[in-house]
Parts: structure tokens; sequence; C-alpha cells
């Protein structure tokens, strides 16, 4: 495979290339689902190729195949600088590519057992068992369950010098108990924490104990008062702050949504550069990482789609704007000489493009309360675990979230559960609202599987951790028409 790269780099010297980098990728997903007693899919998919990225005359150029001869690497290099001469001509920046120094790295995922290595059989079983548990309950109508597992081999070379092997393996499941009756239907979801690590986390997991409470919360929810239109309390657990954080704070700090280049899938961002190191995006106490150095993240590696080493730094410091993320050829529009390692494909046929890293709120200091205590010492609130239904609009500013379930808190004391509950708010005064995030051993990193970005659409996995914390005062329930 070395020198397969090195004759492709071979070839774009030839060609004078500014720059030039060749990613080679084996890619395996393997996705089953169920409903009820019958299996709905099994997916097994395999794909490998590469793709040749150059900058010549003033102009980028991307071409793939699948062909691996000689002859084709370098017909495959032609095709690439010919199209990076053609991009030149309606080129109006000048070339800014941050320096970077050669990196050799071979690296593979923690993990202990190869998801693709257990057969197809012992999952299905699995999976139909969690649906034969759900539907004990006479009200549980339809279950459904399923799992997904990625393998993503990465071989990458460039005209600097730098070569990487990374291999990352990815697991995530799900199942949903949907319950029916007079009220009508509501349903209740169990999401294992998707990470990337092996087989071991579904050996792991309380795939069948959590069952009989999934569904008995998805029957409550059916028999619930729906909620009101009042501002209250919000206590939110790390599985809901996952997908707040991801399209409030991650979407909204990606420097080409900033910048006005990328207006994909809800639009740019209203933290432009003039509020870098300005804007109070959260109250004094609130915090964020971006970091794809962490164990088991899903946006995890040691180096990027660019040969970037990647790490970890702040994005809000002490509820201040201060950072973005960033590609080799945007950190210079922020004063910065070298990139935050944030360029990703999802595939060898698909260019890099700058995608957020893992983004996560940093817990409380020491001697913040527990989940018990924060509950404890809220009058009137809510409690909201899991993700529903959101919208957002273009600028990443005015925003609707909904919650999988959602209960009362009244006097210190968790009560009903709330039907049909959604919250509104303002970025940044809803970050703003936060007084109290618990400590350190309540974090939790949970995880969005589905980021779609670009066109054509590329698919990205994050993880967004957090502990549970607090807002004050937040809008909550639909009001009517």
């Amino acid at each position: 495979m070395r020198d397969f790269l090195n004759l492709a780099i071979e070839y774009m010297k030839e060609q004078n290339v500014t720059y030039g980098d060749i990613r080679f990728g084996s890619y395996q997903w393997q996705n089953i689902s169920t409903r009820n007693t019958m299996v709905t899919n099994v997916s097994d998919v395999q794909s490998e190729g590469f793709g040749i990225r150059v900058f010549a005359n003033g102009g980028w150029g991307f071409a793939s195949n699948t062909d691996f001869t000689p002859e084709n690497i370098r017909t495959t290099v032609k095709r690439a600088v010919e199209i990076a001469f053609a991009s030149a001509l309606t080129q109006t920046n000048g070339f800014h590519f941050a320096s970077e120094k050669p990196e050799h790295i071979v690296w593979i995922t923690p993990y202990d057992v190869d998801p693709f290595s257990v057969p197809i059989s012992e999952k299905v079983d699995l999976l139909l068992a969690i649906n034969s548990k759900l539907m004990k309950r006479s009200a549980i109508k339809f279950a459904v369950s399923g799992m997904n597992f990625a393998k993503e081999h990465k071989y990458f070379m460039n005209t600097e010098g730098t070569f990487t092997d990374q291999l990352l393996i990815r697991v995530d499941a799900s199942y949903t108990a949907t319950a029916i009756g007079p009220e009508g239907f509501e349903s209740r979801t169990y999401t294992l924490i998707p990470l990337n690590i092996g087989y071991e986390h579904v050996h792991k997991a309380p795939l069948l104990d959590e069952t009989e409470r999934i569904a008995e919360e998805a029957i409550a929810l059916l028999r619930a008062k729906e909620c009101s239109c009042e501002e209250t309390d919000l206590i939110l657990l790390p599985s809901h702050t996952c997908l707040t954080i991801h399209e409030t704070i991650g979407h909204a700090t990606e420097l080409d949504r900033v910048m006005g280049w990328e207006a994909d899938m809800a639009g740019t961002s209203f933290a432009t550069i003039d509020k870098l190191n300005n804007l109070k995006y959260g109250s004094d106490i609130f915090n964020v990482i971006a970091d794809r150095t962490q164990k088991h993240g899903r946006s995890s590696v040691p180096v990027d789609d660019e040969g970037v080493k990647t790490g970890k730094w702040h994005i809000i410091k002490d509820g201040i704007l201060t950072g973005y993320a960033t590609t080799r050829c945007t950190s210079h529009f922020i004063g910065e000489s070298q990139s935050r390692g944030c360029s990703y494909a999802d595939s060898w046929q698909s260019v890099p493009i700058l995608r957020m890293p893992n983004v996560s709120i940093e817990p409380g200091p020491v001697d913040s309360p527990s989940l018990e205590e924060l509950i404890a010492d809220t009058k009137r609130g809510v409690l909201v675990d899991g993700m529903g239904s959101f919208s957002i609009d273009h600028q990443r500013i005015n925003f609707q979230f909904g919650g999988d379930c959602v209960w009362r808190i009244e006097n210190g004391k968790i009560g009903e559960v709330i039907r049909r509950f959604t919250y509104q708010s303002h970025n940044p005064a809803f970050w703003n609202s936060v007084d109290v995030i618990c400590r350190k051993d309540e974090w939790q990193q949970y995880g969005v599987v589905n980021c779609g970005k670009g066109q054509p659409m590329q698919r990205a996995q994050l993880t967004h951790g957090s502990a549970p914390l607090r807002l004050r005062n937040i809008s909550i329930g639909r009001a009517k028409i």
C-alpha cells in the first residue's frame, strides 16, 4: 500500500502541483433493523477506492477511482490537475494553506471485539428478544430495534511527507417502544451511547434489562397531560444536551459557516469572527471543549484528512467565544497559523470538508452538585431525557427542541410525565441562563451519528458530552394557533 501511495505522489510531483495528497479508504458498514417479530433489514456493504486531491495553478482539483493499476493512478492524478486548472478560473482568493510538519502515524480505535466477527444471527436474536420483552405490555403495539457498525480503514500520504494508517471501528444501537390507545400514540427510545469501540460495548450494555422501563415510560407518555405554555427551569440530561450542543454550538462554530461559505443544512452562523473573544456565548461557568483526541469519541483520530495532527481546545471559555473548528485553508482567517485538524471525508470518493470535532460542555467544579442534589434544589422545573424533534433558524439563533421523555419537578421532587414537550429560546441567551453544571462524575458522552453537510451530502459522526445542567426561566410548550 505504501508503494501505491508513493507512486501517486511521484505522479503529482511530475505535474508540478503546489500541494497534493492521496487517501485510500476501505469501508465496511453493517446495518440490522427489526420490527416486532420481523427482521426488516440486513445490509453488509463494503467499498474501497482512492481519492486524489491537488492544488495546482491556483485552484483545487479532486478525482477518485477504484482501479489500482499504475496507469490508472496516473490518469486520476491528471484528471485532478485538469479540474484544478478549471477551478482556478473562478478563484478569487489567494492560496492560504497552513504549514504542518510531516506526521508518520499508525493508529487503531481501542477495541476488544471486532463487531464484524460477531455472527449476524446473534445480533438478530438479541434485537428480536428486545422487541419481545417490550411487547409483553399490551399497550405496546410496535417495537423497533437496530444496530449499526462501521469499519473505516484509511491510508493517507501527501507531498509534504506525511503518511498515516488509521482504522476506526464504530458501534451504536437503539430501540423504540410505541404505545397506542384511545389517546393516540407515543414512543420512548433507548439509545446505546454511540462510540468508536468494539462489540464489547453491546455485550456490556443493559439492553434487555432496560426494556421494562422503556415500555412503562412509553405508556406513561401516552396517558400524560400535554405540556403547558409557561416559563420554567430546565434540567437537561447528557442524553438530551447532545443534540442541543450539536446544533447551537457545534455547527455555529464551524468556520466555513461563520464565513458564509457553507449554508446547507440550516444555514450559516451568527457567531461571526468579529465576535471572537468578545461574544458572551454562555454564563461565567459555561466552558465548551473541542477534542478530537477523546477516547472512543466518534470524531476521534490522531490525524485528520489533510494530514494535520488533531488536538483539543476551548470553543467557549468562561462563557466567552474563544475558538472555531478550522482546516488548513481557513485557519488564517482568524489569525491562526495552524489548522485545528477538522478536515473529514466520509468516503474515498468524497472531498474532505470542514467538519466539527467532538464538542462537549465541561463539568462543573468539584463542589458542584450531583443530579440528585440539583433536582432537590429545583423548586419548579422539568427534567429532560433523550432527543426529540428540533428546528433552528438559518443563522442558528432561534430554535426549538423537544425531549424523548420529560418529567415535572415540584419542590425538589420528580413528578408526572409531560406529553408533547418542547422548549424555545434564543442563542446565546439560552446558554447564558445556565446556573449549575453537575460535577465530573456525572459527565457522560453521547453522540450524533447522522450529521449531514455539503453537496453532495456527506455524513459525519460526532460525540457531545456533558454533565446534567440547569437553565433558568426557559419558555416551554406550544402556543395554540
